[in-house]
């Protein structure tokens, strides 16, 4: 099943104008007015998908029953059940698969989806109802949204039965207090460390499974995906978007010289998007190899990765970890490892892992500092935003002309987008050490952020509303 990615997976305060700075705000008061229905929408939402679950996980019960099994056969000549030519029907169903197919086509008529489709939805709901009874319960409370339990039914296939209890203990925390996106990225971590087999042994496994799927689409369209190694897909999609950034180039050239049309007029090309430039550099590498001009010659995709010392001299199974997808086995680490073109030394602290500092009094942060507070955040900081830092441009906290430094305490990783909503709208922003960021809405709602710092780092502190407190200017320094 699929969930929307507007969903809201945040957890807000629950009680109308509670942030104390927002009493007597009109502005607040107007935003918390839509906002606090909102939230509670969400838990009605939440709610409901809770309660579905527990119909399907109870309608594959019945279909265990004794009574309802002996319902659910029809005729035993039809069935396959004592025929004297069983060639004619082919073997028979026992009755779990019976029962399986039948409530499968049950639930599909309702809910208006393929037997396939409801088959895997009571399957999900068996699991989610019987294997995961905390998430469930979270999900009935509204503590969690549906997004969030899809994420959890992923993170748990092929887990052994006897750590899902341990995991779920481990991770339901991270469930409610962030994205569904920055929850998975937490609770993969937590898997790699309890799951019993080596990540290489199933990197290895996984590699025997890789595929092309085409996948037709409406108007005309189709997708293409390819399973593929972890490394090797981000550094394709990586230089996928280093030659559309090329590409780019060329379309504003071409935008500056008018096309001729018919009847003499002259009109400019349509910009494409990046989007649409990285699709068209895709397909034309995939058709043709080298593109039109000698397209994606000499350009190769970047992949950054994080490989404990110990990992890197075969002395330890500790996972690298691929930025923009978490862990890699170990093998494919040191294989990027061995033949890496440069490298960027992180000195941290023995015990708590944390980053040593460095401080630099001037406006614009040198390239080593750039690259320490890109991996220090991993992502855009905005809320909820998953953009990777690397693609994302520096920001200072505290703006440089109130007095703001260019130290890392006051640098934070944000997308354009969110580097505009916060220079551009009421949104303003208060950096904790290590990169906390906290982000104070128009609506007087407030989110905290905490970047990981190294792996296996201990579980962030919750993301989700904070105690109120006097609010920051915004920083009007201009993106780097």
């Amino acid at each position: 099943m699929a969930t929307s990615d507007a969903t809201p997976e945040y957890t807000p305060n629950d009680t109308p104008n509670d942030a104390p700075d927002a009493a007597g705000d009109p502005v607040a008061q107007a935003i918390s007015a839509v906002i606090d229905p909102l939230i509670q929408n969400e838990k009605a939402l939440a709610g409901c998908y809770a309660e579905r679950i527990r119909l399907l996980a109870e309608l594959d019960r019945l279909g265990h029953e004794p009574r309802i099994l002996a319902g659910l056969r029809g005729d035993p000549i039809e069935s396959g059940h004592n025929d004297p030519d069983t060639a004619a029907h082919g073997p028979a169903w026992d009755d779990e698969e019976l029962a399986r197919r039948t409530m499968a086509a049950e639930a599909a008529m309702v809910l208006r989806v393929r037997a396939n489709t409801a088959g895997s939805m009571i399957f999900d709901a068996t699991r989610l109802a019987g294997d995961l009874p905390a998430f469930h319960e979270s999900l009935t409370a509204g503590r969690i949204t549906w997004g969030h339990a899809l994420k959890m039914l992923e993170l748990t296939v092929n887990l052994p039965e006897d750590v899902l209890p341990r995991f779920e203990a481990a991770v339901l925390g991270a469930a409610e207090t962030r994205t569904s996106t920055q929850f998975a990225k937490v609770a993969v971590t937590v898997r790699e460390r309890m799951h019993p087999t080596t990540l290489q042994e199933r990197a290895d496994a996984g590699f025997a499974a890789r595929r092309v799927v085409f996948r037709p689409d409406a108007d005309g369209m189709a997708w293409l995906n390819a399973y593929l190694k972890a490394d090797e897909a981000q550094a394709a999609y990586d230089r996928l978007s280093r030659i559309a950034a090329d590409l780019d180039k060329d379309d504003n050239a071409a935008n500056a010289a008018p096309a001729a049309v018919e009847g003499g007029a002259a009109e400019p090309e349509q910009h494409r998007t990046k989007d649409q430039r990285r699709a068209d550099a895709y397909r034309d590498l995939l058709l043709d190899g080298v593109g039109p001009g000698g397209l994606g010659h000499g350009i190769r995709g970047t992949v950054h990765i994080t490989v404990p010392a110990l990992t890197l001299l075969g002395r330890s199974d500790e996972p690298a970890i691929l930025e923009g997808y978490g862990p890699i086995d170990p093998e494919t680490a040191g294989r990027i490892a061995s033949t890496a073109t440069s490298w960027t030394r992180i000195l941290t602290h023995p015990e708590t892992g944390a980053r040593l500092s460095v401080s630099h009094e001037q406006y614009a942060p040198p390239a080593d500092m750039r690259r320490y507070v890109q991996i220090r955040d991993e992502t855009c900081q905005g809320v909820g935003c998953n953009r990777r830092a690397t693609l994302s441009e520096i920001d200072h906290t505290q703006a440089w002309n109130a007095g703001g430094k260019t130290h890392v305490d006051n640098l934070i990783c944000l997308c354009k987008a969110c580097h505009r909503l916060k220079h551009q709208s009421s949104f303003s922003t208060r950096q904790g050490p290590g990169g906390a960021l906290t982000w104070t809405s128009p609506g007087g709602k407030k989110y905290s952020n905490t970047p990981d710092t190294r792996i296996g780092a201990p579980p962030k502190p919750p993301i989700g509303p904070l105690p109120a407190h006097p609010a920051q200017p915004a920083d009007e320094s201009p993106p780097f």
